[in-house]
């Protein structure tokens, strides 16, 4: 049998040991227990930033509420192509998240695509009311229907009308489709940005956790140890005393 001192320096050193192995288990808890505030640090930054693009979105509606004056005096094609060379410009891109920050320069853009297009338009029907005017007549017209400008100007008139009147339900049609497929990328956008994060965030969250509560259980099996090595030291004391 070891001697009653070896036997006391051997439990003197396991008892070192063990409160240093808890000194370290401590410091590693300490060190999760901060790892889980800065990730709640970072859910609470994520909900933020969640409840912020939500209200951007907001932002979006009331835009091209503000812009239907401009957006529906254009044509479907046009309105797209202005939205696809805002978000894809080769020198100052609009981020789709960030458009409803930019709606002074997505005025001004629109309104220089009406611009033009309202010229164009302009420059298409006086082709076609000089056409109308100098197209040539046959001969049995010639002698039916003698030079008679008023007939062609009152035709193109009505034309005119007719376009404009296409115009304005194709106008309309492609607003409300344009609205429905902006507030669509809008959402995927959301969703492909975010979900996977939000996952990620949930996941280490858990795994945190579940590290937490296994550390929690072998602390309290190291001080069990430790109160019962105290226990046995003490009576080893003892004994030696008597």
């Amino acid at each position: 049998m070891l001697p009653e001192i070896d036997k006391t320096e051997l439990l003197s050193n396991s008892i070192a040991r063990l409160s240093a192995e808890n000194d370290i288990i401590k410091a590693e808890n300490n060190k999760i227990k901060a790892e889980n505030d800065k990730i709640r640090a970072e859910n609470t930054k994520l909900k933020a930033r969640i409840a912020k693009l939500e209200d951007k979105q907001t932002q979006n509606e009331l835009i091209k509420n503000l812009l239907s004056h401009i957006i529906d005096r254009l044509p479907e094609s046009l309105v797209k192509r202005a939205y696809q060379g805002l978000l894809n410009h080769s020198k100052n891109p609009i981020p789709l998240e960030m458009i409803s920050g930019k709606s002074g320069r997505i005025e001004l853009y629109l309104r220089h695509k009406l611009e033009v297009y309202e010229n164009s338009l302009n420059r298409k029907r006086k082709n076609m009311a000089q056409e109308k005017v100098l197209r040539p007549r046959s001969w049995p017209e010639c002698n039916v229907f003698p030079a008679s400008p008023a007939i062609y100007v009152t035709d193109n008139g009505t034309q005119s009308i007719n376009i404009t009147c296409d115009h304005e339900e194709e106008n309309n049609r492609w607003v409300m489709n344009e609205l429905k497929v902006f507030r669509q990328h809008l959402l995927d956008y959301n969703k492909r940005t975010f979900e996977k994060f939000m996952q990620d965030i949930e996941r280490k969250y858990r795994e945190r956790v579940t590290a937490n509560k296994r550390l929690r259980c072998e602390i309290e099996d190291l001080k069990m140890q430790l109160l019962e090595a105290e226990r046995e030291l003490a009576s080893m004391k003892s004994d030696s005393i008597h």
